[in-house]
């Protein structure tokens, strides 16, 4: 069965099991911890798929003379995304206008904002559900890995005979590691329902999204129109109609709905590769470089939701200074600080709320604190905006070398 049905189904159970023993603690308390330890299995799953692939993707980008466009392709897809996906989420607050609901963690100690983002989230005690030590050096080291990957894939190109073996076992290493990321993608329809059972008990136990009717709904149109509208017709464009966009968008189903239970693109990307290469046609060297490139800086999905929040805190708090100006301002100043998501990956919503006030100097009175309680949802919606952010790149990026392929439904996860 495909994955898009198989993880559809597990988000299905999920919502019949919270809606039964939803209330209760010892049930939140075994999901919660399952879901700790599949994502530390994700965590050791992406560490080994990016030093095989992105090197060996680098090495044999270069050796094609296809780094150069795959690289222009890439950052031009991020930063258009990102400013136009910012600017829809200044429109949508425009329409809807909703403020930030109080929230539990509305009155917590905001002293410690003055820390973040040198320290992380959970760092300072706001998450409880992190990964520890390793895994969390693996969330920080991230930009410094990829840039050792980087180096060792450029200079891995076989131009000559001693290098060429090298070249042969970091690409051997490389579908290995895609061949175990294929497996894991078929069957993370399991973490699927442990990650969305610990999510929607998160939502429960906090509670202050039901009494957020007109909150919730702005957030949802949001992300369904950048979704349904936004990418596609951008993606359409980009790719000049000669690739069917929302043919994209449900193979992209499975990394866009572990996206939005897990909040976490790092965990998405393991599902991200092999999908885009076996669902979307793209090549191997394109889905183990764009998409490690969208994780770090094709965050528009996050920047739109970063944008919304922080409207709809000023509405709450000022509403006279909420104007049409100050929502295009505010925008663009999440979609600068989007960029800075390798700082707290897993809170990337807060971390560019936090970053856009202070470069507009707007000072909320620590106001910002309330998205915490609500950053299960407001990061996973980000994310999975992100993701097909990234599903779009890489067919892009694809389709411009003209080496996207037109997978078989048949032969897709």
């Amino acid at each position: 069965m495909k994955t898009w049905l198989t993880y559809l189904g597990a988000l299905g159970m999920a919502l019949a099991a919270v809606l039964t023993v939803g209330q209760s603690t010892l049930f939140a308390t075994i999901t919660s911890d399952i879901t700790i330890f599949l994502e530390e299995i994700g965590f050791c799953l992406l560490a080994l798929l990016l030093a095989t692939s992105f090197s060996s993707g680098i090495a044999s980008c270069r050796k094609d003379g296809k780094l150069a466009p795959v690289v222009s392709t890439s950052i031009a897809w991020a930063i258009v995304t990102t400013v136009l996906l910012s600017l829809c989420g200044a429109l949508c607050f425009e329409l809807f206008k909703a403020k930030f609901p109080v929230t539990s963690t509305s009155g917590m100690d905001t002293s410690v904002l003055d820390l973040y983002p040198a320290a992380s989230l959970a760092d300072l005690g706001f998450l409880t559900f992190s990964p520890l030590g390793f895994f969390e050096a693996i969330r920080n080291l991230l930009p410094a890995f990829l840039i050792v990957a980087f180096v060792i894939g450029y200079y891995l190109k076989p131009n000559v005979e001693v290098i060429r073996p090298a070249y042969v076992v970091m690409n051997s290493f490389s579908e290995t590691m895609f061949r175990i990321a294929r497996a894991a993608t078929l069957s993370s329809y399991i973490f699927v329902f442990f990650a969305s059972c610990a999510f929607f008990s998160d939502l429960w136990n906090e509670g202050s999204i039901f009494v957020a009717g007109d909150f919730l709904l702005m957030m949802v149109t949001a992300a369904v129109a950048a979704g349904l509208v936004v990418l596609p017709l951008l993606f359409a464009i980009a790719t000049k109609f000669k690739a069917n966009p929302y043919q994209q968008l449900y193979r992209s189903i499975a990394p866009m709905v572990v996206g939005l239970f897990s909040g976490d693109i790092l965990l998405t990307s393991v599902i991200e590769m092999p999908t885009s290469r076996h669902n979307l046609g793209c090549q191997k060297r394109i889905s183990s470089t764009s998409v490690p490139f969208y994780v770090m800086f094709g965050r528009g999905g996050s920047a739109m939701i970063g944008t919304i929040s922080l409207l709809a805190l000023i509405q709450a708090i000022k509403p006279e200074a909420a104007t049409s100006t100050v929502a295009v301002t505010i925008a663009l100043a999440c979609a600068l600080a989007s960029f800075a998501s390798p700082l707290s990956f897993g809170s990337e919503v807060f971390l560019i709320v936090t970053l856009a006030l202070r470069l507009l100097g707007i000072n909320l009175y620590g106001s910002q604190i309330a998205i915490i309680a609500l950053l299960p949802l407001l990061n996973g919606l980000g994310v999975m905006v992100d993701t097909l952010v990234a599903s779009y790149g890489a067919s892009h990026t694809a389709q411009v070398l003209d080496v996207r392929i037109n997978t078989p439904y048949k032969d897709t996860l």
